[in-house]
């Protein structure tokens, strides 16, 4: 006698769920890229800070997917001027 509870019938977004994780860190890096710019922090320091925290947040789990993007990801950053932003407020 199969029990109901016993086959769990997953709703349809739970198939990709690790996609969705990871498109999310990937939005987290890019935004706190963006913080650290309008700070003025340097794109080596926003790299090593943000590589850091990272490695904090998953220091139980094993190096992360997406560590390995945080350069790419800062560099695009710094080149736009920003996470869809025209940049540093100037006065």
């Amino acid at each position: 006698m199969p029990f109901p509870w016993y086959h769990p019938e997953l709703p349809a977004g739970a198939t990709n769920a690790g996609e969705k994780a990871n498109a999310m860190y990937v939005d987290e890096i890019r935004t706190r890229a963006a913080l650290l710019m309008r700070l003025g922090y340097t794109k080596a320091d926003a790299k090593r800070r943000i590589r850091g925290n990272v490695r904090w947040d998953f220091e139980l789990n094993g190096t992360p997917q997406h560590l390995k993007q945080i350069n790419s990801i800062v560099d695009k950053v710094y080149a736009s001027k920003g996470s869809g932003m025209s940049g540093p407020p100037t006065l």
